[in-house]
Formats: structure tokens, sequence, C-alpha cells
């Protein structure tokens, strides 16, 4: 088995816990540890106990938060010479995510592997450029504008399907919030998207609220931004079928009117919708709240799409929305 342990300074510990839970659900296999706090009154017993719940043929990933300071001083004291024992300091989101992500895919963890995630997030810690924050003077602010610009450009690419591939998956998912963080941390990796369709037809004319998407969106996955009928063109076009595709929109309604419009799909998931919504709604799910008219579109789109489901994240159930409404 692969479990994992966060252990920081104060309550760390419990704001990542609440934070990877919204990525990943609750995990049985993660242990956190808020040393110096109430909760932890013996950091020295706690780190015991997890490590005697350590078997010789797991494997355990142990973060802490500051390089050299007493809580991963301790950490490495105890763990010194296990050789299936594995110890990241400075830890930050995403490099958790990535590295839950070799557990899920059923691999073993070696030196090597965590040494590659830790360059990688590495990339993740970036200060984000405001055109009108930009510092310097001259031809120096002009340039960062530009460099800027260029960056957010390049994630407009139109040739998202060239390749010629076969036994791709095209997935629709209804989220509110179109592309955040658990899109990119969680459902891109578990669905091996290559690129990410945004159909919605307000966003394609809010140039900021695009912006601020594009940069949303993982490294080296490409991103349309479309209209609704747009959309429907290109999944509707034989070459998607050649990449795979995740297509997302905010509403049910849009879900229903795209999937009218589209010969296929492999699924449709409705993940996070309704919070942003006013007006009277009805609970289906813990993250699905449906005013009278949302209900009805999610009814038409099952009879579209019997196999609509509801599923938050991969580590949850997933339950076939027609038995929930």
């Amino acid at each position: 088995m692969k479990k994992f342990l966060v252990a920081g300074h104060g309550k760390l510990a419990d704001g990542v816990k609440a934070t990877l839970e919204l990525f990943l659900g609750e995990n049985k296999d993660f242990t956190y540890i808020s040393a110096y706090t109430d909760d932890v009154p013996d950091l020295d017993d706690a780190l015991a106990r997890f490590i005697e719940s350590i078997s010789d043929t797991d494997q355990a990933i142990i973060f802490t938060d500051l390089y050299g300071g007493s809580v991963n001083q301790k950490v490495v004291m105890k763990t010194t010479g296990k050789t299936n024992f594995f110890v990241i300091a400075g830890m930050n989101i995403p490099l958790i995510l990535e590295t839950v992500s070799i557990a899920l895919a059923g691999e073993e963890y070696t030196y090597q592997k965590i040494q590659t995630l830790v360059e990688t997030a590495r990339l993740e810690l970036k200060q984000v450029q405001l055109v009108e924050g930009v510092q310097g003077t001259g031809e120096q602010s002009a340039q960062a504008v530009t460099d800027m610009t260029e960056a957010v450009k390049s994630k407009t690419i139109d040739n998202l399907l060239v390749r010629p591939e076969t036994n791709k998956m095209i997935t629709m998912r209804i989220d509110e919030r179109l592309i955040h963080g658990q899109i990119a941390m969680v459902w891109t990796k578990e669905l091996k998207i290559e690129g990410i369709i945004v159909a919605n037809d307000e966003v394609v004319t809010n140039e900021l609220q695009e912006n601020a998407l594009r940069m949303a969106a993982p490294n080296g996955i490409k991103v349309l931004m479309r209209t609704i009928d747009e959309a429907a063109d290109i999944l509707n076009d034989n070459r998607s079928a050649t990449k795979n595709i995740l297509v997302l929109v905010r509403t049910v309604h849009d879900a229903a009117r795209l999937a009218g419009q589209v010969s296929y799909f492999n699924r449709i998931n409705v993940g996070n919708v309704g919070k942003m919504i006013e007006g009277e709604k009805k609970k289906i799910a813990p993250t699905v709240l449906l005013t009278a008219p949302e209900l009805a579109s999610l009814e038409e789109l099952v009879g579209i799409f019997p196999k609509t489901d509801i599923q938050m994240v991969p580590a949850e159930k997933k339950e076939l929305a027609k038995e929930l409404i």
C-alpha cells in the first residue's frame, strides 16, 4: 500500500487536509499531523504511531513544511535508513496531487521519480503577472506586457484536432467554475486529457474571463473557448476522435443543449453545479443543487444520454443521475 503523511507547524496540516479533500475526497491513506497544537501535544509520539503503521511492503511518503524545520528534522531522524520511506520538504498542493497520481496509477515510488516531481512542482510557483501592475520602466515594461500577452495567446491553439489516433474519449463535464484547480490537477490526469473545450456563450465575449481560464489550464493542455453551437461543430467533426477531449459547460441547460447537437460522447458527468444560481433549489447530490428549470434540463439530458453520471472527484462513488432524479 501507499500511505501519506502531511506534517507541519501549527494548523497547516489541517488546512492542507481541507484542500486535498476538495480534490481527492476523503482518503484513509492520508494522515495529518498539526505539530505543537492541542491536538498533537507530542510530535514524537504521533510520528512513531504513523511509522509503526507502515509495513515492510508499504511505501510511505511524508510531506513536511519547512526544510530543516523542527518537524522536518524529527521526521528525518525517525526515518533515516528506511528504504520504503520518502520525505519531501517545502510541500505545495500541486506536488502532493502529482505524487498521489503515481499511486493512483498503480506505480511504485523511487527516489528519482519523486525528485522529478519536486522539480516539476517548483514550476508551479509563479507570480501572476497583471498587465496594469507590471513593474519596470520603458522598454522593460513594454516587453513584460508583450511576453505575458504572448504567453496567454500561446494557449489559444486552434489545432486541437490534428494527431491521427484512435480509441480516444470525449467527456463532457458540468462544472460552473469551468477550468479551475480540480479540473487542472485531478480530472485532466484521471482522463488523460490532451485538449479542453470550454463551451459557453458568455465566456467568449469576455476577454478578461477567457484569459483567466486559459491561465488556469495545465501546461501542455490545448484549450479552445467556443460558443455552444461552435463547440458542437468541432465535436461532430470526425477528427474529434483523435484526442482525449474534456468539454466543460457551466449549466445543465447548456449540457442538454450541447448533447442534443453532438452525435457522440463517451461520458457526461455532472460535477459541481448550482451554488452560483439563485432561487429555490433541490439538492440531489452534495455538489449538485438544481432549480426547477435546471432539474428539467437534467431530465432532458438523461433522456439524450442515459448514462449521465454524478461524481465530484474520481475518488468518490459514481452515481447515475437517472437514479437520483
